[in-house]
């Protein structure tokens, strides 16, 4: 690919995974590795560049929407997160790709009903009782699945905190912080073992600031019902296009 195309592209993506991580509170590695894998990039080297630009998206969405965190949930949701992203990015490449796209699919189809278990059933809605080992084995169980792809657990999180009766806004906004920090642990581990392309990373991340930050801004404004509906539409055809890849 030409060299003028190739940064382009990787603006492209930085600046489009960027908005959507700050309008709904995900990661964005989902989306984020197989637009770099579609440049030619190795899957490895896609997974160190994704994990190098999470802190930058969510940590320009979190700043953009922290009057909406909830700091004590946060205290369980982080411990939770950065143990299981360090445990899969260790694992990374030794579970088979076929079990991960399963895994991912089904969590995604579990996690969807989340964000409108309130609706579906309030009995079940009312009986999902929060509680700190609640909080830290939902991120901890969201990071480990999708850690083991190079991404972090954002995708999951806004959902399972919904679920647990987390108005959205606030879902987002500490679904975007928790990101930021667990993301850091397995950024460590991917600079120890020499995976990321550094030109490739600055760019991704650089642009990914002005995505995350405009979609921040937008998602302060929309109502909860339309992100509510975004990001569940997002998680099933991402869940899909996974299972899609590796099967078809």
């Amino acid at each position: 690919m030409d060299l003028t195309i190739l940064i382009l592209a990787y603006i492209a993506i930085g600046l489009s995974t960027g908005f959507l991580s700050g309008l709904f509170g995900i990661g964005g590695g989902s989306i984020r590795i197989p637009l770099l894998a579609m440049t030619g990039m190795p899957l490895i080297n896609a997974f160190a560049t994704n994990m190098f630009a999470i802190p930058f998206s969510s940590g320009t969405g979190a700043y953009v929407q922290r009057k909406n965190i909830e700091w004590k949930i946060s205290k369980y949701f982080i411990p939770g997160g950065v143990t299981g992203i360090v445990i899969a990015t260790f694992l990374v490449g030794f579970v088979s790709s076929a079990f991960l796209a399963i895994t991912f699919f089904l969590a995604a189809l579990l996690t969807i009903p989340g964000l409108y278990l309130n609706q579906l059933s309030t009995k079940i809605y009312n009986k999902v009782m929060p509680t700190p080992a609640k909080y830290f084995s939902g991120a901890f169980l969201s990071n480990l699945i999708i850690g083991m792809r190079g991404g972090s657990g954002g995708t999951l999180f806004p959902p399972i905190l919904r679920a647990m009766h987390v108005e959205m806004h606030h879902a987002i906004a500490t679904s975007l912080y928790t990101s930021m920090i667990t993301s850091f642990a397995a950024l460590t581990l991917y600079i120890f073992r020499g995976d990321i392309i550094w030109i490739t990373a600055l760019i991704i991340g650089i642009t990914d600031v002005a995505g995350a930050y405009y979609g921040s801004k937008v998602s302060l404004k929309t109502k909860s019902k339309w992100l509510k509906a975004g990001l569940a539409t997002i998680v099933f055809l991402l869940a899909c296009s996974v299972v899609y890849r590796e099967f078809f």
